[in-house]
């Protein structure tokens, strides 16, 4: 059985996937480093007999279906709904009854030779200027006065794939006082002055970038990153805020689409043909109109594995009354000071389900009922080891530049 083959029914030609790109394409790329080798590996293996897998048999009707494993990359488009869903369940006991906003840092095109040179230490310092910025100016008794929390993530990409590394942080419109005695709500409708954030972000980052190119992590040639700190310095930094959410599990909803996402989803890919990949995107500067972009394999996949994360980075992070470290604790006490109930306890079955009975809780998806009878249950049968997988399709690994 092929990764496709339930996608061929009724002679439907199997979907395109990010997959086929790389196993047609992969060779016109070379991976910059070995953790764009590793991610390319995963996404070709993802899901094929190359990882091994297992066989099924309905317990009514006898029928057989071969299932082949997940990489359970971060970066594959076929590998976050289940850990979407997890996550989005997991978060909902951090609800609080106010106002959820989100606000979007973003860097000027000048910094983007720094933060490729140094992904990881560029990234780290990306969202501790984005954290105080939003912590201080919330803070100043001009503004809220409030000791905040937040969830923040990383995004790198445009709709188009360009490389536009940008923080999305989604903040509960209140924050606990100084004092530790009361809650401070925001005005309704408005969190933070974006004109206040942009210019305490802007000066944090830069003074951030420079320094860690002095002795930190970010070694660089000095005069060519000065030439770039001043040429941001002279740029706008926009932060902007959208219109609050319409209640808490809408803002949930939409985090959680975003935690997970991915440079390009699978769904967006049109066709691969007469040597260019057709892929849709929304043009943003003119109302989110619909289009497609056409482009050589060896772009496509270049553009798409500038957006690879350093193994072992985290692209989720949690600040203030919501910091892992502290949430126990901070937000009991939001809550009281909200006058609301307390979190229910965790469900201690969940952590005894397998992860079929979780798919199926979490989002209705049955994978053991038989695809052929619909009646009976799939039993397992045997395992299928691995297969070797074809150095062509991943292309050798080398220093980076």
């Amino acid at each position: 059985m092929g990764p496709h083959s339930a996608g061929c029914a009724r002679g439907r030609p199997p979907p395109l996937e990010l997959a086929d790109v790389f196993r047609e394409h992969g060779v016109a790329v070379t991976p910059r480093d070995a953790d764009q080798a590793r991610v390319v590996r995963a996404i070709v293996g993802c899901r094929t007999a190359a990882l091994g897998g297992h066989v099924d048999e309905c317990d009514r009707c006898g029928h057989r279906v071969v299932s082949y494993n997940s990489c359970r990359d971060r970066h594959c488009p076929k590998c976050q709904g289940l850990d979407q869903a997890v996550w989005l369940e997991e978060r909902e006991a951090d609800l609080l009854p106010v106002e959820y906003f989100h606000v979007v840092f973003t860097i000027p095109e000048e910094l983007h030779p720094l933060f490729l040179d140094s992904l990881g230490p560029a990234y780290d310092i990306l969202f501790a200027a984005v954290a105080e910025t939003l912590q201080e100016v919330a803070l100043n008794p001009k503004n809220l006065g409030a000791k905040i929390g937040f969830t923040a993530l990383l995004h790198t990409w445009t709709q188009t794939l360009l490389y536009h590394p940008h923080i999305h942080a989604i903040v509960p419109g209140g924050g606990i006082a100084p004092d530790g005695d009361r809650f401070v709500r925001c005005p309704a409708g408005f969190f933070l002055p974006v004109r206040i954030l942009s210019c305490v972000f802007r000066a944090k980052l830069l003074e951030k970038l420079e320094r860690a190119s002095h002795d930190g992590p970010m070694p660089a040639a000095p005069r060519a990153t000065q030439a770039l700190l001043r040429a941001a310095a002279r740029k706008d930094f926009v932060v902007y805020a959208k219109p609050p959410f319409a209640g808490p599990e809408k803002a949930l909803a939409y985090l959680a689409r975003y935690t997970h996402r991915i440079a390009i989803a699978n769904e967006r890919l049109v066709s691969m043909s007469a040597g260019r990949v057709v892929f849709r995107w929304r043009d943003r500067a003119h109302g989110d109109r619909p289009k497609l972009m056409a482009l050589d394999p060896g772009e496509f996949l270049r553009r798409f594995l500038r957006h690879v994360l350093p193994k072992g980075f985290v692209r989720i992070r949690h600040y203030g009354f919501l910091a892992n470290g502290a949430k126990s604790k901070l937000l009991a006490r939001c809550r009281a000071l909200l006058a609301v109930p307390p979190a229910l306890p965790e469900d201690l079955a969940a952590e005894t389900e397998t992860w079929q009975e979780r798919l199926l809780r979490l989002t209705g998806k049955d994978v053991t009922r038989c695809p052929s009878c619909k009646r009976g249950r799939l039993v397992f049968l045997e395992r299928l080891p691995p297969c070797a997988l074809p150095r062509a399709a991943t292309g050798p690994a080398r220093p980076p530049p």
